[in-house]
């Protein structure tokens, strides 16, 4: 669950005599940031600030000086850089109740940027989950080949596998793991691929949709 830290906290955890004045706006980044542990400004733009005249890009800047945030250009195939954010460090994203992205070689910015995207093109549900955070009974379930995240669809009661694809799955990788996942009866399956990519087709069968992002 995302926290909701009083201000005095994070002034606090900041270790600054910086003045945190957090609006809902902010509030709402900051809960989201919990939750996808990695957000781009066009991101922000469309679904935390629209209503300022600047968009998120004043906001965003101030809660980075404030020690909140840090931002980096991210590189997308075939599209402009974009500026993407996460906490400052382990401490403030834990008083929000989130963690860092872990990233590297095999788990890029870009891998946890779609995953990210698909997060809010799906409406932001309340009980999406990355793989980090998923309890024993859900790693039992999908065992060594867990998906990127999940969710529970409110209207049907069903989990749904969320898997990102940012452009270096094989065919046979991405058959492999739809087929473990069905048969760990994760039959409603969102791939979420760049939209600038020649990705390898996920195979079109009941449950399993595409997100071109």
């Amino acid at each position: 669950m995302a926290g909701n830290p009083k201000t005095a906290r994070l002034i606090r955890l900041v270790g600054t005599n910086t003045n945190i004045r957090l609006s809902a706006a902010d509030r709402s980044f900051l809960k989201d940031l919990s939750r996808v542990q990695l957000i781009s400004s066009d991101l922000a733009d469309k679904n935390h600030y629209a209503h300022l005249k600047g968009l998120s890009g004043r906001s965003l800047d101030r809660l980075e000086k404030a020690g909140l945030i840090i931002s980096k250009q991210l590189y997308q195939p075939g599209a402009a850089l974009v500026k993407s954010y996460q906490f400052a460090n382990k401490s403030i994203a834990g008083a929000f109740g989130g963690k860092l992205p872990v990233t590297g070689a095999k788990r890029t910015d870009l891998h946890e940027l779609i995953t990210s995207r698909a997060y809010f093109a799906l409406g932001r549900p309340g009980t999406f989950k990355l793989a980090t955070e998923f309890s024993k009974a859900e790693i039992a379930l999908c065992g060594s080949m867990r998906p990127d995240a999940i969710y529970t669809d409110t209207t049907t009661g069903e989990m749904v596998a969320v898997e990102a694809d940012s452009g270096h799955y094989s065919q046979s990788q991405i058959k492999a793991k739809v087929a473990k996942w069905r048969a760990a009866g994760l039959n409603r399956q969102v791939w979420a691929q760049p939209m600038h990519s020649r990705s390898a087709q996920v195979p079109p069968l009941p449950g399993i949709s595409v997100m071109r992002l």
